[in-house]
Formats: structure tokens, sequence, C-alpha cells
């Protein structure tokens, strides 16, 4: 699981001895590698115990709102909606922020309720110290399990957050919204018991059938329904796609290779397989590339994390994988096949959807990803 960065921020003793009670109770779960805490306390007014201190807040706010995936601030609402404002930028990128009082009576949801985890969080803080939680969202309060909460939890991207709106709001006034599921998805089952934990029942369809692909049309564009894969298909407009990590995108590329090429090469290959780049994980080179500003862009504009190996990595799982090796690129850089090698590696797999496909000054290869 990965590390959830979470900052705890108070303004008063009281709230900072309140903070270190929720940090020591965060600390525990940290030692399972669920959570990075750190608690922010201003200046005369200390818990006494290990923090950050600070004379101000402002100064510090868009570090802790670009910084940490969660922030708890034990103040009041108003102090803290004037504060973030200015770094609000959309609900796939705000950390979750709840807001507590200082005796612990209240905890508040305040935003990124559903993709940040706010919800549930808020609900978990409110456990510990026993506050009321407060959460407004209209599918909370219907007791109704929401699209992007699924979404978070099987760490899939929203293709389309206009589409999110219309199906959270047709669940909301009622409707029914079936969820559909591409069964050739290699985490298939561990996807169905996440949905099933969350009440959500999901129906299997084959995406390479005839039968599979009509199921999607049913009802047309006015039937609201959740489709989760990793494949272009056609779909009703009022079709939310969640996209699943299925895919690691391995890129080679000769030295000042501008970003135009990268970006076009990765198209082509992600249509060749008619999948999404919102279901790429990751990209993955070798070292020597760590430093291409044409692919360090490229990747950027992606919103695409990228490992980089390195060649005493690559050479061994070549040889084990007997991969095909390039005598240019070896007597270059030292490993003769870069593409498809980290691909794979970072896809912990041994399968690869595009095998190395050559396009100018770029070469690109994707795996499917084997392990979480």
């Amino acid at each position: 699981m990965n590390s959830l960065r979470t900052a705890i921020i108070s303004v008063t003793t009281h709230g900072a001895k309140l903070g270190q009670q929720l940090r020591a109770y965060f600390t525990r779960a940290e030692a399972l590698g669920q959570v990075d805490i750190a608690c922010f306390e201003k200046e005369g007014r200390t818990s006494g115990e290990a923090a950050t201190i600070f004379t101000a807040m402002k100064p510090h706010m868009e570090m802790w709102f670009t910084t940490y995936d969660r922030l708890l601030f034990i103040m009041a609402t108003g102090i803290v909606v004037r504060m973030i404002a200015p770094y609000i930028k959309h609900k796939s990128e705000d950390p979750a922020i709840v807001v507590m009082d200082e005796q612990g009576k209240f905890a508040i949801s305040l935003l990124s309720g559903h993709l940040g985890g706010a919800n549930e969080w808020t609900a978990e803080i409110a456990d510990v110290v026993g506050a009321t939680p407060v959460i407004t969202t209209a599918t909370d309060v219907n007791g109704i399990p929401a699209p992007d909460v699924l979404a978070r939890k099987l760490h899939c991207q929203v293709e389309d957050f206009t589409t999110l709106k219309e199906v959270n709001a047709a669940l909301v006034a009622g409707e029914t919204v079936p969820y559909y599921i591409d069964d050739t998805l290699y985490f298939l089952h561990h996807y169905e018991a996440v949905a099933k934990a969350q009440g959500i029942e999901l129906i299997r369809f084959n995406p390479h059938t005839v039968t599979g692909k009509s199921l999607l049309q049913q009802g047309g564009d006015e039937t609201p329904r959740v489709v989760i894969t990793d494949l272009i298909l056609p779909t009703g407009l009022r079709t939310l796609v969640l996209r699943p990590p299925t895919m690691v995108v391995g890129i080679g590329c000769r030295r000042d290779t501008p970003k135009e090429l990268v970006l076009q090469a990765v198209s082509e290959s992600l249509a060749n397989v008619e999948r999404s780049p919102k279901s790429v994980a990751s990209a993955a080179s070798v070292i020597v590339k760590a430093d291409e500003v044409g692919l360090l862009a490229a990747v950027k504009e992606l919103q695409w994390p990228i490992h980089f190996f390195t060649q005493e990595e690559m050479a061994p799982f070549i040889e084990h994988s007997q991969l095909e090796e390039s005598n240019f690129v070896k007597e270059t850089i030292g490993v003769g096949n870069v593409c498809e090698t980290t691909a794979l590696m970072q896809a912990k797999s041994q399968t690869l959807l595009q095998k190395k496909t050559v396009y100018p000054r770029t070469t690109v290869a994707i795996a499917q990803v084997q392990s979480k």
C-alpha cells in the first residue's frame, strides 16, 4: 500500500494535544506502511511533543497543500476555507481536507470527500476522538455507494468528470445505475471483491464479443452506467468509464529526441493496443535517459510517473527473459533492449501487449501489469 502523507495542523495548545493523540493512533498504522504523518503546531501553543513549529500558517499553506495527501486542520472552518482557497484546483488533484474543532466535538469533511478519501478519514477521526462526523456529499447522505469512491478503492482514473457528476446525480435521483466490468482484466476477481465490499455488484462483459459491446449500448445515450475497462470502447453519453492501472509503457529514445516525437510514439502505441492512456500505471526507461529533456517533458504532460532502471538491473533480466538485443544500443549504453526490458521489469510481468516498436528516434513497448 502506498504511504499516505498526512499532516495535522493546530493553532491552540488544546488542539495540539488533540493532534498528538491522533498522531499516536495513526502512527500505529504507519508501522504497516500506510501513513507518513507529521504534526505542525503554532509557536507558543504547542503540545510539548515532537512537532514542527510555525509562527503563521499562510507561508506554509502551499507546501502543505501540494505535499500532503491528507490534511487535518484543528481550528475554525472559516480560517481553513480562506487559507486553502487559492490552491484548490480539481477533485482529481486536491488533497483530502478535514477540519475539527479543538474540543474534538465535530470532524468535518471539507474537500475531496470521495476521490481524496476525506469522508472515510473523517469517520475514522471521529471514531478515535468521539467526535460527530459531518459529511455532506449527497451519495453519502443517502447511503448510496459512489462510483468515485470505488474509483479510489480500485486506484482507477476517472475518464470524464462531467459524466461522473451526471452519474452521481442519477444515483441520488433514484435511477438504476448498473456497473459493468471488462472480464479480460488481469485483476478481475480482486476488483469484484473490492466492489462487493462497497455494496456494488459488477456485471461482467467481454469487450471482444458483439454481445459484450452491445451490452454497453443498451438504453442508448440516456442510460447512466459505470464501466471499468482499460480498452477504448464505444459507449453512451452517460457512461462513466473508470480506468484501472493495467499497463507500463517502456520508452527508449535517442539523445535529444523532442517531446513531440515521444508523445506521438506513445499515442500510436496505445492506439495499436486500443487502450486508454489513463490506464498507464507508469512509464519506464534506462537510467541514462533520466536527464532526457524530451522524455521527461512528455511523461510530465501525460501525468505519468516514470522509473529508470540501471544497466546492472536490466542485464540479468534480459538474459533470463531471452529478450532480443540491438548490438548498436548495447554498444552505446551497455544493454541492448530498453523499452521491453524496463516495461516488463516495472510491470513485474512477462506479458507484452506491444513488443518493441520503432518510431522516429523512439522505441515503445507496453507491458501488462501483473503484480500489485
